[in-house]
């Protein structure tokens, strides 16, 4: 509401200033018109008497004179739409284009040892979406159907994304020596990644739906439909709106690699713990990337980057629940990590203890 208030005033001045420059315009160019038409009207009428003519000139002095209504029309709606897009930046919703580094750790309000349990290693899932996200940095799709697949493949992409999380979840139920709230707690992660895959499923119809007229163009060209084509060279429409997204590519390797993922060893399954908040924002990041991308430079209507926006928020809270994840773990598994960390009279003694 701020915004709007802040932005109604200039626009308010855009849109008197519009009238008015519109209103001068259009009657500097009646005066030159009225005299046209005085001309026109003569020589009709004097070619009409020679018998030149089959009516005097009127009726083409009269087009002189609606000059001016046409020059105030197209001034008045020129600079109205530069009012408009000027209000509509101002009141569009913030978007975040400071992308963390690859690679870099989630700051964690707990202090551990230096060298904490699975501290020296890096998450699979980790790993992952770093690939996956710099991937993703480097496309650039050539067309707009190539974007419009983007828009269309975010929930399988982080459907797929959602499913290594799922896994770790029965798994830890399963298959780990670990706390049953462990497996709950992931499970929360999933759920609002889960949510997070149904807004973006959200974002394609909604994209189909306000360019509607666009995606005929492609799908029911008229004959000559190149003719509306703005730029010369026209692109050779090798891709299309059906075929997987980018996103889908780079992010069905996350689900892949680690269904086949299989820890020996418990500070593995830790370190999957610890790298889930910075795989999820990975994931965020690559959406942002979209998001930005449709803001300032695809030729798209604003309400997908207010859908893209709700789907990077979704995302963030589950990054936000997975910091979670790593405190909890240490917490519920205290005695077997003080093990390894602090052992009792040296590692080989402690390890009198291994089964």
């Amino acid at each position: 509401m701020a915004k709007k208030g802040k932005a109604a005033v200039p626009f308010l001045l855009r849109t008197t200033g519009a009238t008015l420059a519109a209103g001068a315009l259009g009657a500097l160019v009646y005066i030159p018109s009225l005299l046209l038409r005085g001309v026109a009207a003569t020589f009709g009428g004097l070619f009409r008497w020679l018998r030149l003519a089959p009516r005097n000139g009127k009726k083409w002095g009269a087009r002189f004179t609606r000059w001016s209504v046409t020059v105030s029309k197209w001034v008045f709606l020129k600079l109205m739409r530069r009012a408009k897009a000027k209000y509509a930046d101002a009141v569009r919703p913030d978007v975040l284009t400071d992308f963390p580094e690859p690679g870099r750790r989630t700051k964690s309000a707990f202090d551990w040892p230096s060298d904490h349990f699975g501290g020296n290693l890096v998450s699979v899932f980790q790993l992952e979406t770093e690939g996956m996200r710099e991937a993703y940095a480097r496309y650039e799709p050539p067309m707009m159907l190539a974007v419009a697949a983007e828009y269309w493949g975010l929930p399988e992409g982080l459907t797929s994304t959602g499913e290594a999380i799922r896994q770790l979840a029965i798994n830890t139920a399963d298959k780990y020596p670990a706390d049953a709230r462990m497996a709950d707690l992931v499970a929360e992660v999933y759920a609002l990644l889960h949510q997070a895959a149904q807004k973006a499923a959200e974002v394609g119809p909604l994209f189909a739906k306000v360019h509607e007229h666009d995606l005929r163009r492609y799908e029911e060209p008229r004959p000559g439909e190149h003719m509306w084509n703005i730029l010369e060279r026209r692109q050779d429409g090798s891709f299309d709106q059906r075929q997987p997204s980018h996103f889908v590519a780079v992010t069905q390797d996350i689900a892949h690699v680690y269904a086949r993922y299989e820890p020996g060893h418990m500070n593995q399954v830790a370190a999957e713990f610890e790298g889930i908040p910075t795989g999820i924002d990975n994931v965020a990041a690559a959406v942002q990337l979209l998001q930005v991308r449709s803001n300032e430079k695809y030729p798209v209507d604003k309400a997908i980057v207010d859908a893209l926006a709700d789907v990077h928020t979704l995302l963030l809270k589950a990054a936000s629940a997975a910091q979670d994840l790593m405190p909890n773990f240490r917490r519920l598994h205290a005695p077997d990590i003080a093990r390894h960390e602090a052992p009792r009279n040296g590692v080989e003694a402690e390890g009198m203890w291994d089964v």
